[in-house]
């Protein structure tokens, strides 16, 4: 019985072979039919193998490539060896993009590529804080780069003179007109102590302007603690789950308790997740015991995540506000609380990630 991966895999190559054959033949001596001669001898490759009509041999495929992917990797290697245009061949660009196209087959809202860029970016946000310099970034409306939209009070940024509206024209002496945001925020970020030099242009100003600013440690806050006037409650806002979200929870709330609050509303609306361990952290400052939530592995594992002891407020009276925004770990959250009859839960359907 014939192997249907072998089969696309030979389909496939067959196309790459007679698409670089035509381009072979309409680069051939239409009297010889045979491959342009220099001085009567074979056109020799810059990688030192010899030009053919036909395409060449490709490279055995390493040992590690499992059954169904034999035919990426045969593509990729006809590629890299008959491409006409070789300097178009990038690895890292083809090796991407053949992840892409993956989990796109999956159809799977759930389950994306992340690049190794933004995937930096998400890690350093759910500790707290980063390395930076305090300023708040958006992709320019003319497409130019991209312009602060806001300066953090009390953060390098705003004590070097960077202004809401300034324009990044490069940063350390590389053009910035082109980057993304994320390559912004990629390339200003750095350890704290650093220094990192913006051009940057002030609104209003046509000439550039070399600010110097040394980096410092930005504290990325979670937890919004906000009174509610005329009732005996505050509001307990949390906006994403990072390392410090438990802690900045616990002082909010003791801080409102302070204050004269009899209970609390907790808000998750508009929360997309976070760190599930930080999640479960804040669960079990309201409850005293049971189980938070489990996962289960594509094997059948099952992990159980359940209440940690020692929480703060297991007693204090509260009501909990989702959105269709609030997805994954304020699901979980929402859940738990719901479960275990601590927290009436108030709002739309959730987004429907947990």
């Amino acid at each position: 019985m014939k192997n249907p991966n072998r089969v696309r895999s030979a389909n496939l190559l067959m196309i790459l072979v007679a698409a670089l054959c035509m381009f072979n033949l309409a680069c051939t001596n239409p009297d010889t039919g045979n491959p342009d001669l220099t001085d009567g001898k074979p056109v020799i490759l810059s990688d030192g193998t010899q030009a053919t009509p036909t395409a060449q041999p490709i490279a055995d495929e390493p040992a590690a490539v499992p059954d169904g992917l034999q035919i990426v990797w045969e593509a990729y290697s006809i590629l890299s060896r008959e491409y006409v245009l070789p300097e178009k061949i990038d690895p890292d660009l083809l090796a991407e993009a053949a992840v892409v196209g993956m989990l796109e087959a999956l159809d799977d809202r759930y389950t994306s590529y992340i690049s190794p860029s933004t995937f930096k970016i998400d890690q350093q946000g759910f500790q707290g804080n980063f390395g930076g310099i305090g300023a708040q970034v958006e992709a320019s409306p003319d497409r130019r780069g991209v312009i602060i939209t806001r300066p953090l009070p009390n953060t390098p940024a705003e004590r070097a003179g960077i202004r809401a509206g300034d324009r990044i024209l490069a940063v350390d002496g590389v053009d910035a007109l082109g980057w993304s945001v994320l390559e912004a925020v990629n390339k200003i970020r750095g350890e704290k102590g650093t220094p990192v030099t913006l051009t940057v242009e002030h609104v209003g100003s046509l000439d550039p302007v070399d600010i110097t600013i040394i980096r410092d440690t930005i504290d990325d806050p979670s937890v919004m603690v906000i009174d509610v006037p005329d009732t005996k409650y505050g509001r307990i806002r949390i906006s994403q789950f990072t390392a410090q979200t438990s802690r900045e929870l616990r002082q909010g709330v003791q801080k409102l308790i302070d204050n004269g609050a009899e209970g609390i509303i907790l808000d998750l609306r508009g929360n997309p997740g976070g760190l599930l361990s930080a999640t479960v952290d804040v669960a079990s400052e309201f409850l005293t015991d049971g189980l938070v939530t489990y996962e289960v592995d594509s094997r059948g594992k099952k992990d159980e995540w359940k209440v940690k002891k020692g929480g703060k407020f297991p007693k204090i009276p509260m009501v909990t506000l989702v959105d269709n925004f609030s997805a994954s770990g304020s699901e979980v959250l929402a859940g738990a609380l719901q479960d275990q009859g601590r927290s009436v839960v108030i709002g739309t359907n959730t987004f429907g990630k947990c």
